[in-house]
């Protein structure tokens, strides 16, 4: 998630991965899902700023043609030029092979494009997308001056935006299913698109007419997926794992599971390939978000055979402890540094788990 979705920050109580966007330590980039709104909402005409908009539409998407979104059939662009989306859109259609150039703005890309090394700078340092804000707290006046054609973003990261509505008076806009049905009671309204990424993918290329395209890319991905169990399946086996976190407000851990609709996606990638937890967590009971929180005087969760961590601009809560340099997976130089794709990211983002795995396994096969 840009995620941390759980230590949102009430003002936000709507998640965001823009990880907060706005938040100077990028904490929550929470951007795993809209969960709320915000009460600093801007008021604009959404209808005013949309018609006189709307004539400025390019030649290249004139032709409109009916699709099937997350709401029901909706008209859009048959040939869109100026496309805003929101990360997982511009994950989902990298993988696709579409024309990503055509994205001229993306919900909180000042936040993602900040990272370094996040696992779509080439995206970012490339377009130089606009950044119209949140989408559950957007500059609807910045949104509608990028003039663009066409808005697409995936159920859960769009569903429950209060601003929604004003959004959609915009530009076309394109909700691609990512669930079964909205769930009161869910987080995201069913499974998010950083978790499930099989089915966000394919729901991508129904939409879009990209079927062959989806297919062959999780049929690639799954066949990486194979190939890594084969060949080290039985260190895995034996193997004690953790993913955390830890940024410079909070830490946690992201719970194992195999199951799409809890963690995220490295921890489900792991507990697909059969990673197992320490003992030390066996009995704890995590979250509704999947995450067991930290704190320096119980970071002794975290040892075990490998650690992944994410760690988040300048944290050093997770080194700070007393009790870091006194676990074993440190003492062995077994804690493997990853990126914010292990909690935020999709299709493309899977890959890359699945490569910087192997490149750990590799490592610690050797010392073994």
């Amino acid at each position: 998630m840009r995620p941390f979705l759980k230590f949102i920050v009430p003002a936000l109580l709507v998640v965001g991965v823009a990880a907060c966007g706005s938040d100077s330590d990028g904490d929550e980039a929470d951007a795993n899902a809209v969960d709320g709104g915000s009460s600093d909402v801007l008021t604009v005409d959404s209808a005013a700023v949309a018609e006189s908009v709307a004539p400025l539409a390019t030649e290249g998407s004139a032709e409109m043609i009916e699709v099937e979104g997350a709401y029901g059939p909706v008209e859009i662009p048959a040939d869109p030029q100026r496309i805003v989306a929101d990360l997982m859109t511009v994950d989902y259609l990298t993988a696709l092979g579409y024309d990503t150039s055509k994205i001229i703005g993306v919900f909180e890309a000042d936040w993602f494009s900040a990272i370094d090394d996040h696992y779509l700078a080439d995206f970012f340092a490339e377009q130089q997308p606009l950044d119209p804000g949140p989408q559950w707290d957007v500059n609807l006046e910045a949104l509608a001056a990028a003039e663009p054609d066409l808005i697409i973003a995936p159920f859960d990261q769009l569903d429950r935006s209060p601003m929604l509505e004003q959004i959609k008076q915009i530009a076309p806009t394109l909700v691609i299913p990512t669930s079964e049905g909205e769930d009161p009671e869910g987080r995201y309204g069913g499974t998010a698109s950083f978790q499930d990424w099989r089915s966000t993918i394919r729901s991508y290329g129904s939409v879009l007419g990209l079927e062959e395209e989806a297919e062959a890319y999780v049929a690639e991905s799954e066949a990486e997926l194979a190939a890594l169990e084969a060949e080290y399946g039985d260190l895995i086996a034996a193997t004690r794992a953790t993913e955390a976190k830890s940024t410079p407000d909070s830490m946690a851990i992201n719970v194992l599971s195999a199951n799409s609709e809890r963690g995220v996606l490295g921890s489900i990638l792991m507990s697909e390939l059969g990673f197992t937890a320490p003992d030390s967590q066996a009995g704890l009971q995590p979250d509704e978000y999947g995450t067991i929180e930290l704190s320096s005087e119980n970071v002794n969760l975290l040892d075990g055979d490998l650690l992944f961590l994410e760690v988040r601009g300048d944290a050093t809560g997770h080194s700070d402890s007393p009790l870091w340099d006194t676990l074993g997976v440190v003492q062995a130089d077994n804690v493997v540094i990853v990126g914010n794709h292990w909690e935020y990211g999709g299709a493309v983002a899977a890959r890359d788990v699945i490569a910087d795995l192997r490149a750990a396994l590799e490592t610690y096969a050797a010392k073994s």
